[in-house]
């Protein structure tokens, strides 16, 4: 907001809200219109309806203020497309409150990855483990399988235990 004045400041901040807020009427109005076409509008959803506006009006604002600046760069460099204004991303953002929820829940999920990590260090502590009890395990039945060596009966079976330890790990 270099070089914006307060006036021009609350211009874009006018701006962004009504772009959201017509994505968001307009959303309701698509989706409600086959309902009062054909009679059918039930006013028990009116608060339904009253709450996805809001959720669009939050989301477009969300959108054009919080996500803009990396959309627009990311918009501004692809030939043919020109989105990258507040106004047009707060409209997006309202008809679509459910993406812009999803590109959140993305952002969060990466936020959270980066502090605790990938898992991939728990998922190597868990395998090696697996395995060393896996081994431990087939080693417990190798002496019976040795002491059976004359008995087919007796191999046959210690195969299925070393068969059953290595199926279940």
């Amino acid at each position: 907001m270099n070089g914006v004045g307060f006036d021009g400041m609350v211009l874009l901040a006018l701006h962004i809200f009504s772009g959201a807020a017509l994505g968001a009427a307009f959303y309701v109005l698509v989706k409600t219109q086959p309902y009062l076409v054909k009679r059918s509008y039930d006013p028990r959803y009116n608060a339904v309806y009253i709450a996805r506006f809001i959720t669009g009006v939050i989301g477009g604002v969300i959108l054009a203020t919080a996500l803009g600046p990396a959309l627009k760069q990311a918009l501004e460099a692809v030939p043919g497309i020109a989105l990258s204004s507040s106004g047009v991303l707060a409209i997006l953002g309202g008809y679509a409150a459910e993406a812009v929820e999803s590109i959140m829940q993305r952002i969060v999920e990466v936020m959270l990855a980066t502090i605790r990590g990938d898992g991939s260090d728990q998922a190597q502590a868990k395998m090696t483990a697996t395995q060393a009890d896996t081994r431990a395990a087939v080693e417990n039945i190798l002496p019976d399988l040795r002491d059976a060596s004359g008995d087919p009966a007796k191999v046959q079976a210690a195969i299925q235990r070393i068969r059953t330890v290595l199926k279940n790990s």
